[in-house]
């Protein structure tokens, strides 16, 4: 049969109407308003889970009153609602600081660490296509900086992060993937032809106009996108410029997986 939403929500208005108003007329607009936005508007941000943001929700209510009542007990002058309001508003901005998945903080922290990503993702894809031109094993770092049109000083910079990861090595002038760091460039470089490559047959875009919109999906897409597009695709070896696509599944091992 369900749940009534209909009942529940003007139920619901209903309770919250009549609690709003004897509030008001017992402790103010300021406090009331306070109290009905601010623990609500902390639990979300910690949970996605209703009944868990119902218990916090309320808890976060009991707390902001019982530290507000504590703190007016500390002096005679120190009234009680208006640090009710403050002890809410503290909780909420912790919550909205150091939220696990939506804080300021950790939102921070995770765009530090994409951008780090793809800058890594990026210096490897170059050395990729370096090495492709290349007639040997290694590439130079000044042909890398020519490509990225930046100095090879800046190349060095940015060749520091994936040397420390293990992606690379470095002696003098030359560049190396190591075996992890090709698998990395292969990947990156594999999203980026495949996308173009869908892009040009699927959605009809001619081939010069597919480049930026590929750089940006390289990154971010998934293994599981990624074995959809090669199936939709059939297998392609090579991108709408030529380009072999490294890594991409065989039709058969694509079904043996599957």
């Amino acid at each position: 049969m369900g749940i009534p939403v209909r009942f529940f929500h003007y139920l619901l208005m209903a309770l919250l109407t009549v609690a709003t108003v004897i509030s008001i007329q017992a402790v103010g607009v300021v406090l009331v308003s306070a109290m009905l936005i601010i623990p609500a508007a902390a639990a979300y941000l910690l949970t996605d889970r209703l009944p868990l943001m119902i218990a916090l929700s309320a808890l976060f209510g009991v707390l902001s009153g019982v530290l507000g009542a504590f703190v007016s007990f500390l002096g005679p002058s120190l009234p009680t609602g208006p640090f009710m309001v403050v002890a809410g508003a503290t909780l909420f901005t912790a919550a909205y600081v150091f939220s696990p998945r939506y804080g300021v903080l950790v939102r921070f922290v995770r765009r530090v660490r994409k951008r780090r990503r793809v800058a890594i993702e990026n210096i490897l894809k170059s050395i990729y296509h370096a090495l492709e031109r290349a007639e040997s094993g290694a590439a130079r770092i000044d042909d890398i900086a020519d490509a990225r049109a930046e100095t090879p000083d800046v190349v060095r910079r940015h060749l520091r992060p994936a040397l420390r990861r293990g992606f690379v090595t470095v002696e003098g002038e030359a560049v190396r993937l190591t075996d992890t760091g090709e698998t990395r460039a292969e990947r990156v470089v594999r999203n980026h032809r495949l996308w173009e490559l869908y892009l040009t047959k699927e959605a009809e875009i001619a081939s010069d106009h597919v480049h930026e919109d590929a750089e940006e999906i390289e990154h971010v897409l998934g293994e599981d996108i990624v074995r959809q597009l090669e199936r939709q695709l059939d297998y392609p070896d090579t991108d709408p410029h030529g380009r072999r696509i490294p890594g991409v599944q065989t039709s058969s091992a694509g079904e043996g997986s599957a």
